[in-house]
């Protein structure tokens, strides 16, 4: 399987969870790191972007590209399994409990969820404390640019 975070460039090499664990996510509470990636580049993208601001948008930012063996089968939830409200903004804690639970049980390396932003794609969530966390490799690093035009969009 491979997945993709994009990530400012001092970060990128970075599969700690770290960033994660100080801030809390939809699928983290604050002090349990995740890693957060999604299935395609194009996804990855629009997640890093609905959390910007115009200043952050300028800031350099990397493509990551994270290969994990295709035998490890991700944990899935389905967006029947969440509540009807699931995607608004700010998350409900639920779903912090959801993959804090995941991350802490250590049982499975990943959990894919769908995208708040769009639903029928998915991300996946990359446990940093599950013992096989070693099996996961960063394949490739290169420069991300936004295209200016998604600045304009911005408020």
């Amino acid at each position: 399987m491979v997945v993709y975070r994009i990530a400012r460039s001092k970060f990128a090499k970075d599969l700690s969870g770290e960033g994660a664990r100080l801030a809390g996510g939809r699928w983290n509470h604050k002090g349990t790191p995740v890693i957060y990636a999604a299935e395609s580049r194009s996804l990855a993208a629009l997640e890093a972007l609905v959390h910007m601001s115009q200043a952050e948008f300028l800031i350099k930012r990397k493509v990551v590209t994270i290969e994990i063996p295709k035998s490890i089968i991700p944990k899935t939830i389905k967006t029947s399994d969440l509540p009807k409200a699931w995607r608004r903004y700010p998350p409900f804690f639920k779903l912090a409990d959801i993959g804090t639970e995941w991350a802490l049980e250590k049982k499975d390396l990943l959990l894919r969820v769908p995208s708040a932003v769009i639903p029928e794609e998915f991300n996946i969530l990359i446990n940093p404390l599950h013992p096989d966390i070693k099996l996961v490799k960063i394949s490739r690093i290169e420069d991300f640019v936004y295209d200016n035009r998604l600045q304009n969009s911005m408020k």
